[in-house]
């Protein structure tokens, strides 16, 4: 009773209907800055409330933001992950991935490192109003973008805010012996290096193990650069290579290290997306939903997800980023049809086999789905 209890006041909230708190608060919180305490205060169903610490300033379109559960609860993640981030603006339940940035070490708090992006609702709200006693909701840890513990020498190579999941995985790496770490890294100018200070001050700590390569300039990093800074650091057959950064950039990397005859398996890489809402026409549609030997019928309202609906019948259905960015929430479709906000994380294959990610599929007619 108590477990479907708490499932229905998670989904109340997930769908935008406030869940009663269980312990009362007052709507004004003792700040300095006011209009961001009404903005960053949202009931986040299945996201927990956190409170903003500290708030650095990276660079003029970055910030780092550091949080904390008032409950005293672990904010544990692998270096790489990111957290979904659940923002109130202007009335509206926006959600966004931002990689951790800080040692993983440290699991009372979490950081994430937020850059302004031309037109980004959420992005510029953060690097603009986020304060310390501000709150807002977080999902996750979630994503696999780590490295492999094996490995023992890593390259690097990021744009602009992909720095972010590289540094928290630096932290990790030379915290340990053994592993050597080479980064190049790509920003139009030097007053857009993300974490500039404590870059230099890594690499001042470990000469040995850790080498940095800036290259700046509007072109950014193309297949030729990439392909002159890895002949520069001269790595082993048996490198890996993370990669996170613009879509160009991204593609650039994978013709560089094609051409270096890379084995798949020794990539791994980082994309942030904000999946658009489908364009379809969507009436309140049956959903049946299979849990091993047990059958639950659900409607799946207009404009909702099997997820939210799910949730809302008490249905324990998995999920963490909740954006279609990790696949915690994937399901089966057995029968029926569905649209999928998009971009999501599901493979060519996954998509051949009938694989949804419950938490973007909306239903256009009677559906029936496996939940595995």
């Amino acid at each position: 009773m108590t477990l479907a209890a708490d499932l229905r006041m998670l989904a109340r909230g997930l769908l935008g209907k406030t869940p009663p708190p269980l312990i009362a608060r007052t709507r004004t919180r003792t700040r300095r800055a006011e209009p961001a305490a009404a903005a960053l205060a949202p009931r986040a169903g299945q996201a927990r409330t956190v409170v903003v610490t500290q708030v650095v300033r990276e660079t003029a379109d970055a910030v780092s933001v550091t949080f904390r559960d008032p409950a005293g609860a672990s904010l544990a993640f692998t270096p790489g992950q990111f957290f979904t981030i659940e923002l109130v603006i202007d009335g509206e339940r926006v959600r966004r991935a931002y990689s951790a940035s800080s040692d993983s070490r440290t699991t009372d708090t979490a950081t994430i490192t937020v850059k302004r992006v031309a037109g980004g609702r959420a992005s510029t709200f953060l690097v603009e109003r986020a304060a310390s006693g501000s709150t807002f909701g977080v999902l996750g840890p979630s994503g696999d973008f780590a490295h492999p513990p094996d490995a023992r020498v890593l390259v690097a190579i990021a744009g602009g805010s992909g720095i972010t999941p590289i540094m928290a995985i630096a932290r990790a790496v030379l915290a340990t012996p053994d592993t050597r770490l080479a980064i190049v890294y790509g920003n139009r100018d030097r007053a857009a290096i993300i974490f500039a200070d404590a870059l230099a001050g890594l690499a001042a700590a470990h000469p040995d193990r850790l080498a940095i390569h800036h290259v700046l300039g509007a072109t950014g990093l193309d297949a030729m650069t990439i392909a002159a800074q890895l002949d520069a650091i001269a790595p082993p057959a048996d490198a890996h290579y993370l990669l996170c950064g613009p879509t160009p950039m991204m593609a650039a990397a994978r013709v560089a290290l094609t051409g270096r005859r890379v084995a798949a398996a020794q990539i791994r890489e980082e994309r942030f997306f904000a999946p658009a809402r489908a364009a379809a026409p969507l009436t309140p549609q049956p959903v049946t939903i299979r849990l091993g030997a047990r059958t639950l019928d659900v409607v799946v309202r207009a404009g909702e997800t099997i997820l939210e609906a799910g949730l809302a019948a008490g249905v324990p259905m998995k999920l963490s980023c909740a954006m279609g960015g990790c696949g915690a929430c994937a399901v089966t479709l057995v029968s029926g049809d569905v649209v999928l906000d998009e971009p999501s994380c599901l493979t060519p294959a996954e998509r051949g086999r009938g694989v949804i990610l419950a938490c973007v599929a909306r239903p256009t007619s009677p559906c029936t789905i496996e939940v595995t």
